[in-house]
Parts: C-alpha cells; sequence; structure tokens
C-alpha cells in the first residue's frame, strides 16, 4: 500500500516549493521536490498536504491560484499512484520518482521528437507513409504515388522547400503535365493531390506557401462527356449469349450497373452480404471508400446473375481487364453510335480544346456502370437523395456529376412528371 503525503521545508520564504514523500508498504520511503510548484506558506495546511481556501483574506487572485495549485497537486498525486501499480517495488528510487514527477510537469521533454519535413519531396514521402498507417485505399495511395513519380521528374533531382512554392512553380507544373500528354481532369487531380499533401504540413509551412493560398493555383477541371448505359442498351447486354471470360465480365458489370457499386466493392456483392426484410433480398455492404453502409435492393437483373452462379459469384477480375472485356461486349451488343468528347490537350505549344469522335463502345469502362446506375434510377424519378442512399454519395454536388441526362431526356422527364401533376389536379 503507497500514500503519498505533500511536505514544505523551512526553508524558501513565503513561497517555498513542495516536496512529495512516498510510503511504500509503511516501511520505504521516497521523496523528491516538486521543482516548478511553489505554495503561499501563510495558508499551507500541514494535515491535509495543501493549501486552505477558507481564510477570508484571501484576495480573488490568489484563492484562484491556491485552487488551480491544489489541482495541479492531487493529480499529481493520482498519477504517481497510477505509475506505481505498474512497478516493482525495489525501482522505486529516488531518481524514478524525480523523473515521474518531471515527466508529469513537463511531457513535452519526453515527447518523441518527430521531424517535420522541410522540403517538397519529403513532404510527399511523408504523406505517402501516413496513408499506408491510417489504411487510406490501395488505388488511392497509387495516385500519390504517381504525384511522387511526376514531381521527381519536373525537379529532375533539384528539391523545393514549400515555401518555394509559388505560382510560377503552378505554372511550370502544370506546363510540364500537359506536355506529358495529360488531360485537363487529370492535371487537376495532381493539383488536388499536391495541396492535400501540402495542407498535411504543419500550420507555419502551409502559412508561407504562396501555392495554397494564390486563387490562380486551382484545380482546373472540365465536364467530360462519360456517358451512361441506358436501360434498353443494358437490356442488349444482359441477352448476349456468351461464354468464358467475357460472360464473367458482362455479369460482373451488370451486377455494378444494378446496384451502383464502385468496382472496389464488386467482391462484396455474395451471399455472405444478402439479407431479407420482408421476403425481399437486400445487399447490405460496408463501401471501401466511404465506409457508408447502405442497403441495396437487389433487383431481377441482379438476382438472375446471383441464381445462375449459386450466389457465390467469382471473384471480380482486375479492373484493366474488365474494363478491356467490357469494351468488347458492349460491341458485340451493336452499342456503336457516335459519341463526342471535348479534351483538354497541348497542341502546338497551346493549350486547347479539341473535340474527338469515338464508337459509344469505346467509351463503356467501368466506372459507366456507377453513372448509368445513378442516371436510369433518376430517368425512373426516384428522389435524388434516395438514390444517393445506395450510392453512398456524401453531397448532392457530387452525385448530379453522374446525370448524364441530355437535353431531350430531360425535356421528356419533365413534360411526364407535368403531364402526371395535372391527371392528379383533375
Amino acid at each position: 500500500m503507497a500514500t503519498i503525503t505533500y511536505i514544505i521545508g523551512k526553508r524558501g520564504g513565503d513561497r517555498p516549493e513542495v516536496t512529495l514523500k512516498l510510503t511504500i508498504s509503511n516501511a520505504k520511503k521516497v521523496q523528491s521536490k516538486v521543482h516548478g510548484i511553489s505554495v503561499f506558506r501563510t495558508y499551507w495546511d500541514d494535515e491535509k498536504g495543501e493549501m486552505k481556501t477558507t481564510s477570508k483574506f484571501i484576495s480573488p487572485k490568489d484563492k484562484m491560484e491556491i485552487a488551480n495549485t491544489n489541482k495541479r497537486l492531487e493529480d499529481l498525486k493520482a498519477a504517481i499512484k497510477h505509475k506505481i501499480a505498474g512497478v516493482v517495488e525495489d525501482e522505486i528510487t529516488k531518481e524514478w520518482l524525480k523523473k515521474e514527477i518531471d515527466m508529469f510537469l513537463y511531457p513535452e521533454k519526453y515527447a518523441p521528437k518527430v521531424e517535420k519535413p522541410k522540403t517538397l519531396m519529403e513532404a510527399v514521402e511523408a504523406y505517402i507513409e501516413a496513408a499506408e498507417v491510417r489504411n487510406i485505399a490501395q488505388r488511392t495511395r497509387f495516385q500519390y504515388g504517381q504525384l511522387n513519380t511526376q514531381l521527381c521528374e519536373f525537379l529532375d533531382g533539384k528539391d523545393k522547400e514549400t515555401n518555394e512554392l509559388d505560382r510560377t512553380f503552378y505554372y511550370e507544373f502544370v506546363s510540364f503535365l500537359y506536355n506529358k500528354g495529360y488531360k485537363k481532369n487529370t492535371v487537376g487531380y495532381f493539383i488536388k493531390n499536391l495541396k492535400a499533401v501540402l495542407n498535411s504540413l504543419p500550420f507555419t509551412q502551409r502559412a508561407s506557401c504562396e501555392l495554397l493560398h494564390d486563387k490562380e493555383c486551382k484545380k482546373e477541371k472540365e465536364d467530360i462527356a462519360n456517358i451512361y448505359l441506358n436501360e434498353d442498351e443494358l437490356a442488349k447486354i444482359a441477352n448476349l449469349e456468351l461464354s468464358g471470360h467475357l460472360d464473367k465480365a458482362r455479369d460482373q458489370f451488370l451486377l455494378l450497373c444494378w446496384t451502383g457499386c464502385r468496382y472496389s466493392d464488386l467482391g462484396k456483392l455474395n451471399k455472405d452480404n444478402i439479407v431479407i426484410r420482408n421476403g425481399r433480398e437486400y445487399f447490405k455492404i460496408e463501401q471501401q471508400k466511404t465506409q457508408a453502409t447502405p442497403t441495396i435492393p437487389v433487383f431481377p437483373v441482379v438476382h438472375a446473375i446471383m441464381e445462375k452462379y449459386d450466389y457465390c459469384v467469382p471473384n471480380p477480375m482486375s479492373d484493366q481487364k474488365l474494363n478491356e472485356y467490357v469494351k468488347e461486349v458492349a460491341k458485340l451488343a451493336g452499342l456503336d453510335g457516335e459519341v463526342k468528347i471535348t479534351h483538354t490537350e497541348k497542341k502546338n505549344g497551346k493549350v486547347q480544346r479539341v473535340v474527338r469522335r469515338y464508337k459509344q463502345w469505346e467509351c463503356v469502362k467501368v466506372h459507366t456502370a456507377r453513372r448509368s446506375f445513378a442516371t436510369n434510377m433518376y430517368l425512373r424519378n426516384f428522389p435524388t437523395l434516395m438514390i444517393m442512399r445506395i450510392t453512398g454519395h456524401a453531397s448532392e454536388k457530387a452525385f448530379l456529376g453522374y446525370i448524364k441526362v441530355s437535353e431531350d431526356e430531360n425535356a421528356e422527364r419533365m413534360m411526364k412528371q407535368f403531364e402526371e401533376m395535372e391527371k392528379r389536379v383533375n
């Protein structure tokens, strides 16, 4: 049993320092001064080992100081008692007690020293390491790895202090990326990820980084005609007679088209994640990217695919292979309409907007599935927020970026809703 008391010596005048006296098992006694905590001798209570606060002669200012000092002494006493519980009695010496008191009063002296990254490349490497510790998605870590690669090539072995990152650096880096053939949105992602790295730095470094605060140094973005497949087009794909890897790719693609899931969650669409509510099947999954846990209806197309594989859908193939195969499947389904896509490219030394024409099947990729789900459910007049609960979008702005409705489709949708309202009124 350990007891702790505080005593003060005869020296030290009116404001002596306190000494902590530790007694263990009524036999072993160790004591050490509590450097940095002084008390009012006038108000000290030897019996209680603390200062009195009841005297009517104590000024309000002194009374507050006394209360704070008593609280600190009480906290120190509790901390030492806690430490004693995990230490062998023979290890409890005057030196041990002195260090424990010092660690409590001045924890900053014993905090591990973390060297703060000073240069840009040090900051990027530290951010990538931290992303691995925080269990960030592999694809996101890959993007920061790409940023690291491009910055290394751009700087050509010459690192930059973070306070040197200004508008000139921004324009030179953007120009470098365009010259390498990257499109505007990809360049924008590099800038976005670069800013994420810089925003992870201590405040003093962020404050001196012009690139973070200059409005000209922004993430560029353009609307790309990412296509979606309507329900008739999805039916053409579903009705194809396929076998082997194309059959598997078609089924995995349709699962995403009718659940709104990301490719990273495709492997979770299995019997282990199916729940039954009122006789109907639903998927209950945790999304890898956002950790949202939507409940997703198992629509007829999805049910048919699940039954086809006896609810043991084959493991997802790589997204590169799936992208390759779904294009082939879309071509076999006859999706060969013309699609115009505008790109921002570096041409003849200048950044220009270039319109390129593609066959529809050439534009189909894994992410087309998620856009198709969002757009088709929107065209069925499901409320936006209801669809967002399935897709896991946190904001309506982000969700609306997935809706690929043409001007004609939008006008037709409005006309149908207007006619339905008229019928209800009449």
